[in-house]
């Protein structure tokens, strides 16, 4: 057997086993309609804006196999395993978009106004980031990064509208990075930009709500 194929099997296997997730994902746990044990068979997923509406989900078998399979082979450096965050969270929101059947979510919060699809806030979209992100953590696949409680910015009446973000800090740095998919349609790759750099109102060049 090949290197990268006994890597993927043994991901899949701690994936199918995984029970025990961070202080990101207890934080959700606490306000959410979210199981207490996070498992790939039962992945909350959250929509209707403020996770009013929570779907979950089995991603175990070939999803879960999919899904490690963008870590593979482990990442050499930060920079490259944020790379591979982008593209696994991109095709986490794929899969369960079909599944929890929120693949018609699109980028923003007023993109889809006036349509049936559910559509999905900023707290939706983190929430649902960083479950996946807390997901990939505890089966293994992230060895330069830890998953953080969501980050915020703004205030409803100080400060701009408040915004919500996955987080991860670099273990090896200490630096944070948002990762951000409340700016594309669904099943894009999110922005991941350093934290500072986000608080200041970062957003993409042309973005409107």
């Amino acid at each position: 057997m090949r290197w990268p194929e006994w890597w993927l099997l043994l991901a899949t296997a701690l994936g199918a086993q995984a029970g025990l997730a961070g202080e990101a994902y207890d934080a959700l746990y606490r306000l959410y309609d979210y199981p207490r044990t996070l498992t790939p068979s039962q992945v909350p997923v959250c929509f209707h804006h403020g996770c009013a509406g929570v779907k979950r989900v089995d991603l175990r078998g070939t999803h879960w196999q999919r899904l490690a399979s963008h870590f593979a082979p482990p990442a050499t450096d930060p920079a490259a395993e944020r790379e591979q965050i982008s593209r696994a969270i991109a095709q986490m929101e794929q899969i369960t978009g079909v599944l929890a059947g929120t693949a018609g979510d699109r980028a923003g919060d007023l993109n889809a106004f006036g349509t049936l699809a559910p559509q999905m806030d900023c707290i939706d979209e983190s929430a649902n980031t960083t479950t996946y992100l807390t997901l990939f953590e505890q089966a293994g696949l992230l060895h330069w990064h830890s998953v953080e409680p969501r980050a915020h910015r703004g205030y409803l009446f100080f400060g701009g509208w408040p915004h919500y973000t996955a987080l991860v800090r670099d273990r090896q740095s200490g630096k944070r990075w948002v990762v951000d998919s409340w700016f594309r349609d669904n099943g894009a790759p999110p922005d991941i930009v350093e934290l500072e750099t986000w608080k200041d109102g970062w957003k993409p060049e042309g973005f409107t709500f």
